[in-house]
């Protein structure tokens, strides 16, 4: 991180924070402070800075200083919690990791296919199209990146809305995963024909913007670094809230806490070897900013809001005002498999079984198996059986070849899944993946 850039950092600090920080870095380092003041006086006509930031410069400086001549924990923290939004790149009103493509506007293919939006990242292939076409002629939709011509990626998931509105994420179809290389330009190939199509590059963060970390409740909230940068969207105050997770393996799912505060999934095997699923909605609790007068400001979702999760949100308050935001708790979820589980079904009864598992954020325990039907069982767990109280599970994907249905219900630290079988099975194989937490850290965000 070079100095100009530490200097922007430093400015979005809390006074108090800084100084009491920089005299700890400063604590056994001499240094020539005429210089440094003379230094950071010339930063500050180079910034015009407003009144207030006067007396930070000359410690924004010395910081600088420090970080070059020195190597201390506390001051690779700073900056690393920082550097860590560098890597997101804002598109339409969500965010993601690394390089990011994207459809500028939307794009008429022919009278029965417009694309609305497109993203293409390291996260995956995401499409909103509104079409006339049959489902079974969208779903058979392939992209071939134009620098990957051996590459072809086919419809993932799909799911339709009213108004002939569709959602598609793309999977890679020759190794039957979800791993993308980020690619601009792409052969759309759908309903025999063939279109050609660029996408504009997306500009990531960087320090030419306002970013500011934000202050958990708690220093034991460490899953997650929050910040966010004012921005001006619609002609209106906009928030653009960041989460960087120390597990990159974990991605935000929304910002807040969750209305419905029991989750349910269901699974089901499909005769054709396909699969059907559905769980509780993620909306939640409404977030609000606070102005210098104490006036409380909702956030809201944009009326023209582009993919998921959102991660910018308009404000009514007056553009250009500093906005405090408190952020009580977000949803994250951890993207793979976990443990694989082979469970014997008692033929009467239940058995114990007692079996942890890691979800990597939290813990929990497969507590036991009991015989419903000769064709259905139900399996019983304990949640949040690790040290983390800020994190909770809120459910996690249960999927078995074994199993016709599984419907769980998850409900503070208790959750029950109820099996059916087509037959009568003695044991079968169950597959845990993607846990959804909620991570309550009450996070304070004062932008300046």
């Amino acid at each position: 991180m070079n100095e100009d850039k530490m200097i922007s950092v430093l400015s979005n600090l809390d006074d108090d924070l800084l100084e009491k920080e920089i005299d700890f870095l400063m604590g056994e380092v001499a240094c020539d402070m005429e210089s440094i003041n003379k230094k950071a006086q010339q930063k500050l006509e180079k910034y015009k800075r407003k009144t207030k930031f006067k007396k930070r410069l000359p410690y924004a400086a010395a910081a600088c200083l420090c970080l070059i001549c020195i190597n201390t924990v506390y001051a690779d923290e700073i900056s690393q919690a920082v550097k860590s939004f560098f890597n997101k790149t804002p598109v339409y009103s969500t965010m993601v990791d690394g390089k990011a493509y994207y459809l500028e506007n939307s794009l008429v293919l022919d009278d029965n296919l417009t694309i609305d939006s497109m993203i293409v990242s390291e996260s995956g292939v995401e499409m909103e199209c509104t079409s006339q076409l049959a489902n079974n002629i969208l779903g058979a939709m392939t992209i071939i990146p134009e620098d990957i011509p051996d590459a072809q990626y086919i419809i993932g998931v799909y799911m339709k809305e009213s108004n002939n509105k569709y959602y598609f994420t793309f999977a890679d179809g020759k190794e039957k995963s979800f791993n993308i290389i980020p690619f601009k330009d792409f052969v759309l190939l759908v309903n025999g024909k063939t279109y050609s199509i660029t996408l504009t590059e997306a500009k990531s963060l960087n320090d030419a913007q306002k970013l500011t970390v934000g202050h958990a409740a708690s220093s034991e909230v460490d899953l997650v670094t929050i910040g966010a940068n004012g921005i001006e969207k619609n002609g209106k105050q906009a928030v653009q809230l960041i989460a960087s997770f120390k597990n990159e393996d974990i991605k935000l799912g929304a910002f807040g806490q969750p209305v419905e505060p029991t989750a349910k999934i269901k699974i089901e095997n499909l005769s054709d070897g396909g699969r059907v699923g559905s769980s509780t909605s993620w909306d939640t609790k409404e977030i609000y900013a606070t102005d210098k007068s104490g006036a409380k400001h909702k956030l809201t979702v944009p009326t023209d809001a582009h993919a998921w999760p959102i991660t910018t949100f308009e404000t009514d308050a007056a553009i250009g005002s500093p906005l405090t935001v408190n952020l009580p708790a977000l949803l994250a979820t951890y993207e793979n498999s976990l443990a694989n589980i082979r469970i014997n079904i008692p033929q009467k009864g239940e058995t114990l079984l007692n079996q942890d598992i890691d979800l990597i954020a939290q813990k929990a325990v497969v507590k036991s198996i009991k015989r419903l039907s000769p064709t259905s069982a139900e399996l019983t767990f304990q949640l949040n059986t690790g040290a983390d109280k800020y994190v909770s599970i809120y459910y996690f994907l249960m999927l078995s070849e074994d199993v016709r249905t599984i419907a769980g219900e998850f409900s503070g630290d208790q959750a029950t899944a109820t099996l059916e079988f087509d037959n009568n099975v003695n044991a079968f194989v169950l597959d845990i993946s993607r846990p959804t937490f909620v991570v309550k850290g009450n996070w304070t965000i004062n932008m300046k």
